[in-house]
């Protein structure tokens, strides 16, 4: 390998923090996400319970309740120990990381699995996506469904900071969405295949999403453009994010391993950091750390800095 390349790797280096075997070793976990302190990750996958890993006192404990069914998607609340799971049961449930015995609050109505979820970035906002392309917007004080629009997708982000825009996956294709107007802004094009993940930068300017096949980044300073494409050469393609502390890298999850992505002198230049199958991925701009499932029949919870 050129030199320059090495060394170009060696500076986005990432090195394992901690590990968390799951409760459940044969239930494979899809999602994760972190606490906005970057303490707690929240977990969940097939066995429809979640598992909660501590961080700084390296515990973990799986909740008592459960969905019926599997958990595809885990978010926290901005600001607060509270995350919500999405599950094929067509419900929402509301949990606390510190109260685990039982659910906080269960919201009811979707008629389609729940694929997908996320908090408004300002609070007291919870958007849920349907497979059948219906997004249902939920007061979290009043606890009681304000709104609904058939805009729904596989997976959907608030854009950081305000909150003014929802990017929605659907099929192979991203929507940039008005929000709270639900005016449709946006088409991002490309994908041949389904896209399974999506995200914002911390800045709110650029968009990542990937598909079995391939990675691609988007501008929206340059009007929806696709800045680049990273083919997954044989790899299965599962979950992405943007690292924490690089904004021109890239953390992606693949059936066959987790790898970096780093955008440099005009180079797409990939780094492989683990073999391990990895579907879920968070970040967490205040600790920098990030954290990755497995699907493995060792279904293990890894923290990474």
């Amino acid at each position: 390998m050129d030199l320059s390349l090495q060394m170009i790797q060696d500076r986005y280096s990432i090195q394992r923090h901690s590990s968390f075997p799951s409760r459940h070793p044969c239930q494979p976990l899809y999602s994760c996400d972190f606490s906005s302190d970057g303490l707690i990750v929240a977990c969940g996958g097939l066995g429809g319970k979640p598992f909660i890993c501590n961080v700084e006192t390296k515990d973990s404990v799986t909740t008592s309740e459960s969905h019926s069914f599997t958990i595809f998607e885990v978010r926290f609340q901005p600001g607060s120990t509270i995350f919500a799971t999405s599950s094929d049961n067509k419900t929402v449930k509301l949990w606390d990381a510190k109260t685990l015995e039982r659910s906080v609050f269960d919201f009811v109505g979707h008629n389609g699995t729940v694929s997908s979820l996320d908090f408004h970035p300002l609070g007291g906002i919870l958007c849920s996506s349907d497979t059948d392309d219906v997004i249902k917007v939920w007061d979290l004080n009043r606890r009681i469904m304000i709104d609904e629009f058939k805009a729904g997708g596989s997976q959907m982000r608030f854009q950081p900071g305000h909150g003014k825009l929802l990017a929605v996956a659907n099929k192979n294709v991203i929507n940039i969405i008005s929000f709270p107007t639900f005016n449709f802004l946006k088409i991002l094009q490309g994908h041949v295949k389904d896209i399974c993940s999506i995200c914002w930068d911390s800045s709110g300017q650029w968009i990542a999403s990937a598909s079995e096949d391939e990675v691609r980044v988007w501008s929206l300073m340059m009007y929806g453009e696709c800045l680049y494409h990273y083919p997954s050469n044989g790899k299965k393609f599962k979950s992405i994010i943007f690292h924490p502390r690089y904004h021109n890298v890239l953390v992606i999850g693949s059936l066959q391993c987790m790898e970096l992505l780093i955008f440099e002198v005009g180079q797409v230049i990939s780094k492989r950091i683990t073999d391990l199958p990895t579907t879920g991925l968070a970040a967490c701009m205040q600790n920098g750390l990030i954290a990755s499932t497995t699907t493995s029949n060792d279904s293990v919870v890894n923290i990474w800095k």
